[in-house]
C-alpha cells in the first residue's frame, strides 16, 4: 500500500474495542497523580418504573449473532484484506485531559505481526513510553522510572499489539454474545457481551453502518483494575480504509480526548519497535556481590590446618618401697 501523510485531518486506526487499553494503562500514572480526593460518590440513580402492559407486551427484538456483527465491524473499516497488506503504522497526535486543561502530543508506532511502541509528552508531568517487542512488555513514566509490565498487563499490552486485532476478536475473547441493543457514543447500536476466563466487557456495535462504536471494560494497570469507558465519535474514509477520528475516554472520573494528526504507512523502521537502554538493563542478571565472592575464594585458597599432635601418654606412677 503507498505510503500516505496528512497533516490536516485528525485520523486514527480503527481504535476498537480493546485498542484504547493499552492507552490508558500508559497514562494511568498521571491520572492516579490527579487523584488529590476521592471522588464522590455519584447520586443514587431513580428506581425503575414498573413495566407496564403496553411495555411487557413489545415483542422481542431478533438479536444478530455477534460474530456477524464483527465481521460487519471489520468490513466497515475496509476489510481484513486490505488492512492486510499494511505492514507498519506511525500515527502522530494528542492525548488531552480538559478537566487538568493539559494536552500532549502523542505517537504510536506499529509492525506486524506484534511489535509496538507509544510515546508521550505531557507538560508538567514529562516523558512516558510504553511498548511491546513481542516477548517483553515495559513501560517509563517519571513516577515509577523504567519498569518491566508483568501479569494481567502485560497480557493487555500484548493483545493492543496485535497488529490485526480488530479483525480476531473471536481469538482474544473466548466468549462473544449479543445481549441487547441501546444508545452508545450517540448512536443506537448493538451491545455485545465479552468474557476471557475472569474478564469481561462490553462491545457496542453501530446498527445503521456496523461500525464498532467503543467499549465498556476494567483495565489492568500498575495501581490496580480501573473501569473504563471509550467511545469513538468520529469516523472518516481515508484511502479506502474507514478510521476513527475522535475517541474519548473516561477513567478513575476524568475524561480523556485522543486525536491523530498523522498517518504514515510502511515507514517504520523495525529498530524503532526495539526496547530501550534502560529496559534492556532490566533484563540483565544482577552482578554478583564481589566482596562475597572475594571471601569465598580465600576460603577455597586457604590451606587446611594440621591436625594437632596427639598428647604424650603420662608417665606411670612409681610404686611405693614396701615397708620393713
Amino acid at each position: 500500500m503507498q505510503s500516505i501523510r496528512t497533516n490536516r485531518s485528525p485520523l486514527l486506526r480503527t481504535t476498537t474495542l480493546l485498542g484504547v487499553a493499552a492507552s490508558l494503562a500508559l497514562i494511568a500514572p498521571l491520572v492516579h497523580a490527579m487523584q488529590d480526593a476521592p471522588a464522590k460518590a455519584p447520586a443514587a440513580a431513580p428506581a425503575a418504573a414498573p413495566t407496564t402492559t403496553d411495555e411487557a407486551a413489545k415483542p422481542k427484538v431478533d438479536l444478530p449473532k455477534a460474530t456477524d456483527l464483527v465481521a460487519k465491524a471489520g468490513e466497515a473499516v475496509g476489510g481484513k484484506d486490505a488492512w492486510s497488506k499494511v505492514k507498519s503504522i506511525e500515527m502522530t497526535g494528542t492525548m488531552e485531559i480538559p478537566a487538568a486543561n493539559m494536552k500532549g502530543k502523542m505517537t504510536t508506532k506499529a509492525l506486524a505481526p506484534n511489535l509496538m511502541v507509544t510515546s508521550m509528552e505531557l507538560p508538567g508531568f514529562g516523558s512516558v513510553r510504553q511498548g511491546f517487542d513481542g516477548t517483553t512488555a515495559w513501560a517509563v513514566d517519571p513516577s515509577s522510572g523504567p519498569r518491566l509490565v508483568e501479569g494481567g498487563e502485560r497480557e493487555m499490552i500484548a493483545r493492543e499489539a496485535s497488529f490485526l486485532k480488530e479483525f480476531e476478536l473471536e481469538k482474544l475473547w473466548t466468549s462473544l454474545e449479543t445481549v441487547g441493543e441501546g444508545q452508545f457514543a450517540g448512536v443506537d447500536c448493538w451491545k455485545v457481551s465479552a468474557k476471557r476466563g475472569d474478564e469481561s466487557a462490553t462491545l457496542w456495535f453501530e446498527k445503521a453502518t456496523g461500525l464498532a462504536r467503543g467499549s465498556s471494560m476494567t483495565v489492568e494497570t500498575q495501581f490496580g483494575k480501573i473501569p473504563v469507558t471509550s467511545e469513538i465519535l468520529e469516523y472518516r474514509d481515508f484511502n479506502g480504509l474507514k478510521v476513527g477520528s475522535r475517541t474519548e475516554v473516561k477513567q478513575m472520573g476524568q475524561k480523556m480526548v485522543s486525536t491523530i494528526e498523522t498517518v504514515v504507512f510502511d515507514q517504520v523502521d523495525p529498530k524503532d519497535a526495539e526496547l530501550p537502554a534502560d529496559i534492556k538493563a532490566l533484563l540483565e542478571p544482577e552482578p554478583a556481590d564481589e566482596d562475597a565472592d572475594a571471601d569465598e575464594d580465600e576460603d577455597k585458597d586457604a590451606k587446611p590446618a594440621a591436625p594437632a599432635a596427639p598428647a604424650a601418654p603420662a608417665a606411670p606412677a612409681t610404686p611405693a618401697a614396701p615397708k620393713a
